[in-house]
């Protein structure tokens, strides 16, 4: 009789827990970059400040977070590539929005847009490259492409750049290759251009 009653206890108890979990806030966000106001590239981590409930953005940058808590306002950690970390106030009342709440996170770049421009124009135009921690030196293939096409490689290796920021620049160095020359330069082109696959879906619409 003893042990049914413990069963029992413990069954309503759980009960009561899943219950007062199911009528705490759902936080509903949506992440953007505020470089280009998309998602930024790459995993995005979303705690509950000061616990270890978290959950990964999806493919838009949308996320729904359950806190183990109901306050009148949460703080969420966010974690996104290099952007700096965030502390970010989520208030309660924004849990009722049909639409998730808006949450940029704002990155700094040194090498963006204006830089590719200026460094065209000074006929130092550089590609960015991704690479591992050990860079790898340009084959003599490589050197001919630099110099028939006046633009240097340079590999980020561990280097804390901004996805984002990396592939402004290089778009810019990219279009003005294609201008230039047309489609010939990518043939002999190094693997691993930081944002090419994106800039190339970027224009699809226009080739088709």
């Amino acid at each position: 009789m003893k042990i049914k009653f413990v069963i029992i206890f413990t069954f309503l108890a759980f009960l009561k827990a899943e219950f007062s979990h199911s009528q705490n806030d759902t936080i509903k966000g949506k992440i953007f970059s505020s470089i280009n106001m998309k998602k930024p590239k790459g995993d995005i981590y979303i705690f509950e400040k000061g616990t270890s409930n978290g959950i990964i953005s999806d493919s838009l940058g949308m996320f729904n977070l359950i806190p183990k808590t109901k306050n009148e306002s949460y703080f969420l950690e966010i974690s996104a590539g290099n952007y700096p970390n965030i502390i970010y106030e989520y208030k309660s009342l924004w849990s009722k929005r049909k639409k998730p709440k808006s949450i940029v996170i704002q990155g700094k770049c040194e090498i963006n847009k204006e830089k590719a421009r200026k460094d065209w124009r000074n006929g130092t135009p550089k590609l960015y490259l991704n690479s591992g921690i050990a860079p790898v030196a340009n084959s003599r293939k490589d050197e001919r492409f630099e110099k028939k096409y006046n633009v240097e490689y340079v590999e980020l290796g561990c280097e804390g750049k901004i996805y984002e920021c990396i592939s402004e620049y290089n778009f810019y160095i990219i279009k003005i290759l294609d201008i230039e020359y047309q489609r010939k330069w990518r043939k002999s082109k190094r693997e691993g251009i930081v944002g090419i696959e994106d800039y190339q879906n970027t224009i699809k619409p226009c080739i088709n």
